[in-house]
């Protein structure tokens, strides 16, 4: 059982070292700080955005008859999560869509090492 921890980091420790290329929002004209400011505005209005579309307390089990369709009672942990994954993942789109009507794009930063 332990051998399965250790075979995992020896696999995922060098695909972690040889990570990919980082990015960063880019536009003509725009400083460090305005850039920064606009994707903080960007993150603001879209984390307040998605949280309105992903509430938590809302569809499950609340509205039908409760377990309808289900053998055993309903696992609210797991409907949580993918819940707040969804949520995070549409959070991310909507600061994305922000940053590039602003005009900004995402450009590779330059690797130090080599």
């Amino acid at each position: 059982m332990r051998i399965v921890p250790a075979l995992f980091l020896a696999v995922l420790l060098p695909l972690t070292a040889c990570g990919g290329p980082t990015y960063r929002w880019d536009r003509a004209g725009a400083t460090e700080e305005s850039s920064r400011a606009d994707q903080v505005e960007c993150r603001r209005a879209a984390a307040s955005e998605a949280f309105r579309q992903y509430v938590y307390e809302v569809g499950f089990p609340r509205l039908g008859p409760q377990y309808w369709g289900y053998q055993t009672r309903p696992e609210y942990f797991a409907w949580r999560q993918r819940l707040e994954a969804e949520r995070f993942f549409y959070e991310h789109r909507l600061a994305n869509f922000c940053m590039r009507n602003k005009g900004y794009e995402l450009v590779p930063v330059p690797n130090e090492r080599g």
